[in-house]
């Protein structure tokens, strides 16, 4: 896919090319290149843009929600699992820049490198085109998920990979209850997925099982020492 195509994909197209292209170097074709700049500036700018226009939606969309509810719909909106599904329907993959080692690693398929790039490109958009663009990405191909925020994309099950990937390094993963908050009829259970005593990721869900699945999502995405044992 060239990146005319891309951007058809996208229902965008950028007056600056080279934002798009900054979107797509993962930090391995950068260094391996030599090239100035990586798409890491830009994640984190699309995660700030897509974390406000999502909340915007969500309030007021459930005017009867209160802060616990919301966050919990805003965080299964825009973790790893949603951002990956959304990227691999655009065929990010095809279009990612990345070293070859990391290639030859399996990168291209990591649920992380995905979703840091589908936000990637939102800061692109952003810097391309203003707010504006941005909310019309956004709308556009989060409509099915903002329909139904408590829908069963998640169901992606986290938490075995993240068990084969601790049982690869010699490790074993194990869940505990952080907290819990909202009333008894409708709970909210914040988990932490452990190695040994220390907390690699965190989760909220309406049930245990739920929150399990979102704080192993969260480990496989942020606990670095995968990557360096």
């Amino acid at each position: 896919m060239n990146l005319r195509e891309f951007q058809d994909a996208l229902g965008y197209s950028f007056k600056d090319e080279s934002l798009l292209i900054q979107a797509l170097s993962h930090r391995s074709y950068a260094f391996e290149h030599g090239q100035y700049g990586d798409n890491q500036r830009l994640e984190f700018l699309g995660d700030a843009i897509l974390d406000f226009l999502v909340a915007d939606v969500l309030y007021h969309k459930y005017p009867d929600q209160q802060e616990g509810g919301l966050s919990h719909l805003r965080s299964r909106l825009v973790c790893e699992t949603t951002l990956s599904i959304l990227a691999k329907k655009l065929d990010f993959e095809a279009c990612i820049l990345m070293g070859k080692s990391e290639v030859s690693a399996g990168g291209l398929l990591r649920s992380g490198t995905l979703a840091d790039a589908y936000e990637a490109v939102i800061g692109a958009i952003y810097l391309d085109g203003g707010m504006d663009a941005a909310r019309e990405f956004i709308l556009k191909h989060f409509a099915e998920f903002l329909e139904d925020p408590e829908g069963d994309w998640l169901a992606v099950d986290a938490k075995t990979k993240l068990q084969e990937f601790a049982q690869s390094k010699h490790l074993t993963v194990h869940y505990e209850v952080l907290n819990q908050t909202g009333p008894m009829h409708a709970p909210i259970f914040e988990v932490g997925a452990f190695i040994d005593e220390t907390c690699i990721g965190k989760g909220s869900g309406r049930n245990k099982k739920e929150a399990q699945q979102v704080a192993a999502s969260d480990a496989l995405e942020h606990w670095t020492p995968f990557e360096n044992q």
